[in-house]
């Protein structure tokens, strides 16, 4: 547990590299602009690099130059039009909420597009600041200032390309690293389904958070490892990749009666044993993460494929504590089901080894996918901003909720002009407080708090320890530690962007005294107008829950389709599990969000909780019967699995809300006894599959009648 709380403080790390990466970026570009012009000039131009260093996240080379140019032309312009109308305070108030509404707007674009949203308030925010009261009295005219600053923005996109091409080989490396970290929490959570001791329900709740995070890590993993294939290195790990989320489906399918499973087996040595085998099965993914690392080879993996031999034979010796004959021969197939899935995954780990460190076994992976398929796509096309001009639109109602908090934050700054001399810090406390949701804007709230507290109280230090040299190299460092943890831990971003706004204020103006106590003050001023305005328009995540819900069952539905039949296309049904899998993961965060706001029940929260976990539950087995449609095929009479297979997929997709028609679908014939094990194994999966489909449909139907009743409460809160 240690471990996992300091992980992302750890080296290396995609987030650390990016910022190391930025903060060496603006670090050149001042001394560059600073040789060129001095002072003022490097003043300006780190402005300019700042604000585009904020778009330098973990992408693709290609990916960059859109944000790198937005955010250089915007930072100039904005820097502009600030210097030209601030001797005209209305004209400058509509300057910004202008740029507040269309920073807002673009993250219509997804999330992506954030960063952009956040360089276009901070070149603002700085334009501003420049024209404080206490600042330096600038001799640079705007269009010099303007100039410069964009200068400076174009020449940190000239070094940020130039860093991510030499950076791209380490980057997609950190990215799989991440990955298989994930997955091997991941493996170390399922094992403890295993443990008689655990709490099933606490441990399921923590194995779908670690889901999540893995299909996080995943995906950002699929965004850098499956482009540009040509060198053997990225083909290497992109077939790594692949095969990680293949064994990610083998432990997923490994999901069992675990009640039943305790109660035949819970006093026998077996549970334990798989509990441990599923531990050093993640044990084997962290030493192979780290030989991906530093080049150190892991350990052989062949003591573990015996201890996996042993487990099965201490599963065939144990004897199920139950007087019912076919009770008991059930829970035998249950537990030797989860050994020879588990297995399959370490057997899958075994060949992510080898094709990391042999070209024709990752040839042989890639062979089956198109990985251009598995891409996201990013289309910045005016038409997706038209579509959120729309009153019921959650973009447009974020860009008006922030302008309207980021003009009354102006205002105020400019009512306090003789009490605060950097009021400019209020707007920027705001901007990076107000997000669309509600809940990540209150964690914002508490974080930015206690990060600008503690930056204060280091910059005290600092300014009392450290010598002036040291003190301006600190100033870089706060630059990358805050680029690198914005996304990550915001709180370590705000005691880093307190340092370096301190330590700035400190060389710009070193007779001002009261800096730490007017940062405090600004910061609980705009957390209070974020608070305040956070209500305005709010557009609640309740308010999208039954379109999250129709997108998981889709998914599902798609899943199923795929999943059952004989013969798979390869592509297809990949691209149907990526899709059920991301649903799970998007619908828990939804979870989360709603839990965060105002008027949330703890018993609609569970059954929100229970409906995701029955959806986890049913890809779990949906995954396994894949595995023994692919595994026991021979076996199998091919006519009337067609037939069944058929019938059970129509069935489901009713169940899931997708039929074509409104009269339920009958249940189909079962497979013949006589057809053999297999079939019959087959069968006991599909009327799993079917039962836990029907609690779907059932949860979702309350779930929409609880939703109708709350609804039908506000509107008669609203009249009263």
């Amino acid at each position: 547990m240690i471990r996992s709380r300091f992980d992302s403080l750890s080296l290396p790390t995609q987030q650390l590299l990016s910022g190391a990466t930025a903060g060496i970026g603006v670090l050149l570009v001042a001394v560059a602009a600073g040789v060129i012009g001095g002072t003022e000039a490097a003043a300006a131009a780190v402005v300019g690099a700042m604000c585009t260093s904020i778009v330098d996240i973990p992408d693709p080379p290609d990916f960059k130059p859109p944000g790198f140019i937005a955010a250089t032309v915007f930072g100039g312009l904005i820097t502009l039009a600030i210097d030209l109308s601030i001797d005209y305070p209305v004209l400058t108030a509509v300057i910004v909420g202008a740029t507040s509404f269309v920073a807002a707007m673009v993250t219509a674009y997804g999330r992506t597009t954030l960063p952009l949203c956040m360089a276009m308030i901070l070149a603002m925010v700085f334009a501003l600041g420049t024209h404080n009261p206490g600042a330096v009295d600038w001799t640079l005219e705007p269009l010099q200032r303007a100039a410069l600053v964009a200068a400076g923005g174009a020449g940190y996109a000239v070094y940020g390309m130039i860093a991510a091409y030499l950076l791209e080989v380490r980057y997609k490396r950190l990215a799989l690293i991440d990955a298989m970290q994930a997955f091997a929490a991941y493996i170390r959570c399922k094992g403890q389904l295993y443990d008689p001791d655990s709490e099933l329900d606490a441990t399921y709740r923590v194995l779908i958070e670690r889901q999540v995070a893995l299909m996080e890590k995943v995906q950002t993993a699929r965004n850098l490892a499956l482009r540009h294939l040509s060198d053997a290195r990225h083909r290497r790990m992109a077939a790594a990749l692949s095969l990680l989320i293949d064994a990610f489906e083998s432990v997923l399918s490994s999901q069992a009666d675990f009640w039943m499973l305790r109660r035949h087996y819970g006093k026998s040595a077996v549970l334990p044993a798989i509990r441990d085998g599923a531990g050093a099965i993640a044990d084997l993914m962290m030493e192979f993460a780290d030989e991906i690392r530093s080049g150190k080879p892991s350990h052989s993996a062949e003591l573990l494929k015996a201890r996996w031999a042993e487990i099965a034979a201490l599963a065939a010796d144990a004897a199920p504590a139950s007087d019912d004959a076919a009770e008991a021969e059930r829970a035998r197939l249950e537990l030797n089901a989860v050994i020879v899935r588990l297995s399959n995954s370490l057997d899958l780990v075994l060949r992510l080894q080898r094709a990391m460190r042999d070209k024709a076994e990752a040839e042989a992976v890639l062979r089956r996918i198109n990985p251009a398929a598995f891409l996201p796509h990013r289309p910045y096309r005016w038409r997706v901003l038209l579509r959120q001009l729309r009153w019921r639109s959650p973009v447009l109602r974020y860009a008006l909720r922030l302008t309207a908090a980021m003009l009354c934050a102006f205002a105020v700054a400019e009512l306090m002009t003789h009490f605060f001399a950097h009021g400019s810090w209020i707007l920027l406390t705001v901007a990076v407080i107000m997000r669309a949701s509600y809940s990540t804007t209150k964690q914002r709230q508490k974080d930015r708090l206690i990060g600008n507290l503690l930056g204060c109280v280091v910059a005290a230090v600092a300014l009392h320890l450290l010598h002036d040299l040291v003190l301006l190299a600190l100033i870089f460092i706060s630059i990358g530690i805050a680029h690198a943890y914005a996304a990550v831990r915001y709180r370590i971003t705000a005691v880093a962007g307190a340092v370096m706004a301190l330590l700035m204020l400190h060389f710009l103006n070193p007779m001002q005294e009261n800096g730490l106590i007017e940062r405090l003050l600004d910061t609980g001023i705009g957390s209070l107008i974020a608070f305040v305005f956070s209500f305005m328009l709010p557009s609640w995540e309740r308010q999208s829950l039954q379109d999250r819900i129709r997108d998981m069952l889709r998914a599902n539905r798609q899943y199923a389709h795929q999943t059952l039949r004989l013969n798979q296309q390869e592509q297809t049904y990949r691209l149907a599990r990526k899709a059920a899998f991301d649903s799970i993961g998007e619908f828990a965060g939804m979870i989360r969000r709603i839990s965060d706001e105002p008027g949330a029940r703890q018993h609609d929260l569970d059954l929100l909780f229970r409906f995701m976990a029955a959806n986890y539950r049913l890809t779990a087995l949906l995954a396994a019967l894949l595995l023994m449609l692919r595994r026991r095929r021979a076996e199998l009479p091919p006519v009337e699995t067609d037939k069944r297979l058929a019938a059970a997929s129509l069935r489901l997709r009713w169940l899931l809300g997708g039929g074509d028609r409104a009269e339920p679908v009958s249940e189909a014939e079962p497979l013949s006894p006589s057809a053999g094990p297999a079939a019959a194994a087959l069968e006991r999966r599909l009327r799993e599959a079917e039962v836990i489909a029907r609690q779907i449909h059932d949860m979702a139907a309350q779930i929409r009648t609880s939703d109708t009743a709350a609804q039908l409460r506000k509107v008669r809160v609203a009249k009263a």
